[in-house]
């Protein structure tokens, strides 16, 4: 594709993604953190996948813009989805007294595991590496598919907790698919 095509998408993606942040505020209040957080990776693991799929077919100028414009759709889709949602997960997951530890190991984490991947899609990406193009979507839709499954299983939903039941539910080692049947009276210890 053309530069300008190239630079055009760049900027439809970051106007995109800047509408679909603010509307996932909306949706966070509504839907909750787990159902946003689980269902958006694993909508984006399925446009990943046929990403893979769009640069398994031969090269024309139609697979081109499939594959350019499925990434508009993985990246626009993880701003409105697990991206957001998971600045509010680290929020409230842990307990209060140790948030500014757990957050920080956190976001360090992050850039650790971070870092690498930008230089590993780099290195995926580029002609003069591997080469995989959109064959890289395959590559991130299997990691992606092991987040969501960590996810499904370990991530419970918080939405209209207080800070004390989310404590006293992980003191009690609820179960993350559990957490919203459980009652919790706000005058107990554990």
């Amino acid at each position: 594709m053309d530069s300008n095509t190239a630079f055009a998408l760049g900027l439809i993606t970051s106007a995109l993604q800047t509408v679909f942040v603010m509307l996932s505020w909306i949706l966070t209040t509504y839907l909750g953190r787990r159902t946003i957080y689980v269902w958006g990776s694993f909508i984006n693991v399925c446009f990943l996948v046929a990403l893979g799929i769009a640069g398994s077919v031969p090269f024309t100028k139609s697979s081109s813009l499939a594959m350019a414009s499925l990434g508009l759709i993985v990246s626009v889709g993880f701003t409105l989805g697990p991206a957001p949602a998971s600045w509010v997960i680290i929020g409230e997951t842990s307990a209060i007294r140790l948030r500014p530890l757990t957050t920080g190991i956190g976001r360090g984490a992050y850039y650790i595991v971070n870092i690498p991947c930008i230089f590993l899609a780099t290195y995926m990406l580029n002609p003069t590496g591997v080469n995989l193009g959109g064959k890289c979507g395959y590559v991130w839709g299997a990691t992606g598919f092991v987040c969501f499954l960590a996810a499904w299983i370990w991530l419970p939903e918080m939405r209209g907790r207080s800070y004390r039941e989310i404590d006293i539910l992980f003191k009690r080692k609820v179960p993350a698919r559990k957490w919203t049947k459980t009652v919790v009276d706000i005058n107990d210890d554990s």
